[in-house]
């Protein structure tokens, strides 16, 4: 017998405690999701920026008041349910695709706070990956956040290539795209080709 499709209601309150999860960590927090079997074999890895790594996003967890601007964050994609899941949104985890980006985005911001994002599918998220978490290190080697309990995702080269995921023209993993693109995926394409709108 099929399983039942997965809509927002399936990711409760309780299937979010069971998950891995450091705050300030989202890389490394979906990378686990994705290594795990909380999620379908198709999802994917979807880094949020932008050239100027200053995109606002509404309802986080680490928000004070609305919105934060993050230099990134890092969320899964369930392509074929159109889900977001996102363990540091305030509310829920799970979102519908189009749902999500009229939360988590304003299409009213300035030009320099609108997401851009990078789709990576698991696979190769899983293989490719890697951070040292030196980015999380203040000039004396001290942790600026508590680090998570596991090891860092190491990826085929170790090191760390954060920056390279984060860097929109750098064909590293995945595919580049807007907000139209991120709606297509995979239907648009797939590969290391970046979708330009």
């Amino acid at each position: 017998m099929a399983n039942p499709p997965l809509g927002p209601e399936s990711f409760t309150a309780d299937w979010r405690a069971r998950q891995l999860y450091q705050p300030f960590f989202c890389e490394e927090n979906v990378w686990q999701l994705l290594a795990g079997t909380a999620l379908p074999a198709s999802a994917a890895a979807v880094f949020v920026t932008n050239a100027k790594r200053t995109v606002a996003m509404w309802g986080q967890r680490a928000a004070a008041r609305d919105p934060i601007v993050w230099d990134y964050h890092v969320v899964a994609l369930l392509p074929h349910e159109r889900l977001i899941v996102d363990l540091d949104d305030r509310d829920r985890c799970a979102h519908r695709l189009e749902a999500w980006l009229e939360r988590a985005f304003r299409r009213s911001s300035a030009a320099e706070l609108q997401p851009r994002f990078r789709i990576v599918p698991r696979a190769e998220f899983l293989a490719e990956f890697a951070s040292d978490r030196s980015h999380m290190r203040g000039p004396d080697g001290s942790e600026r956040e508590p680090f998570p309990s596991w090891p860092p995702p190491r990826g085929r080269a170790g090191g760390s290539n954060l920056a390279r995921c984060l860097d929109l023209d750098d064909p590293i993993a995945g595919v580049v795209t807007d907000r139209d693109g991120l709606l297509r995926w995979p239907v648009t394409g797939s590969g290391s080709t970046p979708i330009r709108p």
